[in-house]
């Protein structure tokens, strides 16, 4: 039977072991256990940055990265990271300065030179087309104990407020949106898809998912399941609207296509 490592490099070592066979879930868990016995261990704070790249939770591998590289301004591995990162998300300037960085501390560095040659034949990425906005939800009502509700598109584009003229109210739901966004990112949780945000005064009760975001400010005292059963109706309600608008505007291209095909 396997000792139980205890030491933080015990730890460092297992957790890579781990990173490196797909386990990581638990190579996390010893990636905590490590940074509470040395919070300021390069090593750990590395393992954790790669499996954040691993599970796709971006911000907290740059955080992670970036934290490498405010106490070793040259470490390659974390400038390596960092530049694969801004890769992928397009930033041609950013990934190829961090990979110059890297290349002038440690020239004999096959990784990061073969990325850097990638670059110069790499032809300009066009940037992403903007997500559709989904057609405006005119049909959705403001349950009787709400406040307000709002709608937004995947591109962030509000596609219904109720009341119309409750700007306050909108921003107040807006806010509560972000503030329970960005707790989620840090955690490494991945994007918002459900979540309950109380301040002084409302409750706010929110879905989400990559094309629509549904938000109601209801009273403070109001039970969690009433809360979840009123955004549950509105999400269904919302979701049929979009889909007979979707139908209603690919409705006369099929039409069209099928005369041609005949």
């Amino acid at each position: 039977m396997s000792r139980r490592p205890e030491t933080a490099a015990e730890l460092w070592g297992q957790a890579d072991r781990l990173r490196r066979a797909g386990r990581f879930s638990e190579a996390a868990q010893l990636v905590v256990r490590g940074l509470s016995l040395d919070p300021a261990s390069i090593t750990g704070h590395l393992l954790a940055a790669y499996l954040h790249v691993a599970r796709r939770t971006v911000e907290p591998a740059k955080q992670e990265f970036r934290w490498v590289l405010e106490r070793d301004p040259s470490h390659p591995r974390a400038l390596l990271g960092l530049a694969r990162i801004a890769l992928e998300e397009g930033d041609l300037e950013g990934g190829r300065e961090a990979l110059v960085r890297a290349l002038r501390a440690y020239p004999d560095f096959p990784e990061a030179q073969a990325l850097l040659d990638s670059l110069a034949t790499r032809p300009p990425t066009p940037p992403p087309a903007p997500p559709p906005t989904p057609p405006r939800l005119d049909r959705l009502r403001l349950p009787a104990s709400a406040r307000a509700l709002l709608a937004l598109g995947g591109d962030g584009a509000v596609i219904a407020a109720r009341p119309e003229a409750a700007a306050g109210a909108g921003r107040r739901i807006a806010r509560a949106v972000r503030l329970a966004a960005a707790a989620l990112q840090r955690a490494g949780l991945g994007a918002l898809r459900r979540a309950i945000v109380e301040d002084a005064e409302e409750a706010h009760f929110l879905r989400a998912d990559a094309t629509l975001t549904l938000a109601v400010a209801l009273p403070r005292a109001t039970h969690v399941t009433q809360g979840l059963l009123e955004i549950n109706r509105l999400w269904a309600a919302a979701e049929h609207e979009l889909a007979v608008a979707r139908d209603a505007v690919a409705g006369p291209t099929a039409s069209a296509s099928a005369r041609r095909v005949s």
